[in-house]
């Protein structure tokens, strides 16, 4: 078994899977992160988790990862990869509570098989270099 960025994999098939997983991760600069959350937002935004908090989980958490910045070393995106388009709006409800969270849906997606990108940074720990413009 080996291990990218904290993530187990089974076999050698996932290797230009493993490859995408770290590129998009150079690209993004982050580094995998472990939270025990379920949703993830509260350890996002206060860099902890609450468990009473964090039990709910929208329709478009799937395939959820956790993620620090390389920069900051502090928590900065949980992101989803859903087999189903996911309406921004959804996405942006889901975070309202967070005011430092911001979301972002795309179609870019390491998982593959037709995943969307389903991005909730906080960005007051993302890197400078991959902000977006404001």
């Amino acid at each position: 078994m080996a291990i990218a960025f904290g993530v187990s994999w089974a076999s050698d098939a996932y290797a230009q899977m493993r490859a995408d997983l770290l590129d998009w991760a150079d690209r993004h600069d982050v580094k995998s992160g472990n939270t025990g959350c379920s949703s993830g937002l509260h350890w996002l935004d206060k860099g902890r988790c609450a468990k009473r908090d964090c039990q709910d989980r929208p329709g478009f958490y799937d395939h959820t990862t956790t993620w620090l910045s390389r920069t900051t070393g502090r928590p900065a995106l949980v992101f989803n990869q859903p087999y189903t388009q996911v309406d921004p709006a959804e996405v942006r409800e889901s975070i309202s509570e967070y005011p430092n969270l911001t979301a972002e849906v795309g179609p870019e997606s390491w998982y593959g098989a037709g995943t969307t990108s389903v991005y909730i940074w906080n960005d007051g720990n993302r890197s400078e270099a991959v902000r977006p413009p404001r």
